[in-house]
Parts: C-alpha cells; sequence; structure tokens
C-alpha cells in the first residue's frame, strides 16, 4: 500500500479538508462486516483522520452517498473511490498512485 500525503495535498492546493460525521459512522459500522485486511485498512484511516484536525460537518436526514452527491452539486470537491458518486459530483479529487499524488477535476 502506497502512502500518498493526500490531505497535505489538498491543503497545499488552499482546500479546506471537511470530514461528514456520517461517513466516519459509516467506516465504524463496516469495520466489523469486512475482512481482515479491510479492517486494517479502516484502522489506518482513523489513525490519519484523528492526526489530521478537520471540520466535521453533517450530511443530513439523507443516506450518506446521496448527501455527499448533495454537497458536490452545490460545488463542494468530493473525494471518493465510490464510482456512483464520482460519476453524479462535477468536482472530483482523484488519488492518482501511480504519480503518488492527487488530481483535481472541475467539469
Amino acid at each position: 500500500m502506497k502512502n500518498i500525503p493526500f490531505i497535505e495535498q489538498l491543503e497545499e492546493q488552499g482546500f479546506e479538508i471537511l470530514l461528514a460525521r456520517e461517513v466516519m459512522q459509516e467506516l465504524k459500522d463496516l469495520k466489523h462486516k469486512v475482512s481482515h485486511d479491510e479492517r486494517k485498512a479502516i484502522e489506518i484511516a482513523f489513525q490519519i483522520l484523528e492526526n489530521t484536525k478537520m471540520k466535521k460537518i453533517t450530511l443530513g436526514k439523507e443516506k450518506v452517498d446521496f448527501g455527499l452527491i448533495h454537497k458536490g452539486k452545490e460545488g463542494y470537491y468530493i473525494a471518493t473511490l465510490d464510482a456512483a458518486i464520482k460519476r453524479d459530483v462535477p468536482n472530483r479529487i482523484f488519488i492518482n498512485s501511480a504519480k503518488n499524488s492527487i488530481e483535481v477535476e472541475r467539469s
């Protein structure tokens, strides 16, 4: 697994990192239903998120995916690996593992 400093790269480009509380809860719930390797990845994600100061936001009463899509259509940049979400939001953040960096796509 490559270590891509995506949070630092986003901050260097002037982005304020926001974290949806619902995403964190979804990860906590998922942790008990996945393989050992996936649990380890979730634990690493929690360590990264705990060591980084991020503003927490709430998506509202919508399902998490719909809340992220809604925020994306409001103009927020969404960083996700979920193909359906990426398809529906105009401004996206991609992790390019070949270049060990992030890429910003604006529509």
